[in-house]
């Protein structure tokens, strides 16, 4: 059950169920009092509390490209909530009950203020974090950024995800394409030597490819689509936007376990164009379904307690599934993943796999999709045998 499992649900939940007890208690108040204002100790805190709780439920199941929806909810509970402090704190005088709402709402208008600065800070921090790192690997190149064809060698990072007796395999170029140009002859060789022989890529097809390829070195995703199938490799593409969280959690969860459950093989490279962070949250999210599907144990065992909450800057991996798999992912990539909004998407990504019904749902749906797709190739080759 979700109710129980979700970090936003649960913080929804908290935070409705004080704001709504004091509004009960502000309620008798109001009717007496001959100020107007402390009308909105009453009429905003129901509000706030629908606002919230409906947020939690749908801001990771959106359907539409607005990652920066979450801040801008944030903004607007800090106002309502600043709102809500100043009245109390004017009409303090008037009763006990005034003091627990001041106090209430100040510290509420202070922990977003927090969330908001944590925020800004991080997005900024981690951008810089990462040209520098993407400096300190460019200056290496010869030649400007552009490397020898003769000599290139594709250099990767290697994610081991263990299971049981169960390992898969992924690979990330220790450098996004953007700011380094590979020959894609080269690059292909060197998945070859690998073996990979499945490439997925979290751009959208209209974005640049940054590959060489026939001295284009401007070619579009498409083109570089084409290029991997020639090659015979199996090209995937799942797009997420720079510094954002993919649009539906279910789909993104499906689109996981289908590529799992079907390709046989396991290697898999995940190729980027731009943001090394989508790749770290990607990466956690295969660890954590990689261990649902592959160890009945993981299945079993319960959601702990500190789990269930979002415990961010905070990353305590010896009590928490997803900080530890976060921190095998800074071992290997120290910039990936630092955004405080695919963190807590992380963490709803696990709170999922934890409900039993929530999974259910998911099995039935990709089952239920193996099967049209089934029926559909039966279809065909019927009517080709005509």
């Amino acid at each position: 059950m979700l109710l129980i499992r979700s970090p936003s649900i649960i913080v929804a939940l908290i935070f409705s169920i004080f704001s709504i007890s004091l509004t009960i208690l502000t309620v008798n108040i109001g009717y007496n009092h001959p100020q107007h204002q402390i009308q909105f100790l009453i009429i905003l805190p129901p509000i706030n509390s629908i606002l919230l709780f409906l947020f939690s439920l749908i801001w990771i199941e959106r359907r539409f490209r607005l990652s920066y929806m979450p801040f801008i909810c944030i903004i607007i509970l800090l106002l309502s909530c600043l709102t809500l402090t100043i009245i109390s704190y004017l009409l303090l005088s008037s009763s006990i009950i005034l003091y627990l709402n001041f106090i209430f709402y100040l510290l509420i208008t202070i922990l977003l203020f927090l969330i908001i600065l944590i925020i800004i800070i991080s997005y900024f921090s981690d951008s810089l974090y990462t040209r520098r790192y993407r400096h300190m690997i460019s200056i290496k190149q010869p030649n400007n950024h552009q490397l020898s064809i003769s000599n290139d060698i594709y250099q990767f990072d290697k994610f081991i995800l263990k299971s049981n007796e169960n390992e898969f395999f992924l690979f990330v170029s220790k450098l996004s394409n953007q700011y380094i140009d590979y020959d894609i002859n080269n690059f292909t060789n060197s998945l070859n030597q690998i073996n990979i022989n499945v490439v997925l890529t979290l751009n959208a097809t209209n974005k640049l490819s940054y590959m060489n390829m026939i001295n284009n070195k401007n070619s579009n995703i498409d083109l570089y689509s084409i290029y991997l199938k020639r090659t015979n490799i199996e090209h995937i593409i799942y797009p997420i936007h720079d510094h954002g969280i993919p649009k539906s959690i279910s789909d993104y969860m499906q689109f996981l376990y289908t590529i799992i459950i079907t390709f046989n093989h396991n290697h898999l490279f995940i190729n980027y164009m731009g943001g090394m962070e989508r790749i770290g949250m990607t990466i956690v999210c295969f660890e954590l379904l990689y261990d649902y599907i592959m160890n009945e144990n993981e299945q079993k065992n319960e959601q702990k307690f500190i789990e269930r909450f979002y415990h961010y800057p905070f990353l305590l991996k010896n009590s928490c599934r997803v900080c530890q798999s976060i921190s095998n992912v800074r071992k290997i990539r120290p910039i990936s993943i630092h955004n405080p909004l695919q963190i807590l998407y992380v963490h709803e990504f696990y709170a999922r796999l934890k409900s039993a019904s929530y999974m259910e749902r998911i099995k039935n749906i990709i089952n239920c999709n193996n099967k049209n797709v089934t029926n559909y190739f039966l279809e065909l080759h019927g009517a080709i045998d005509i």
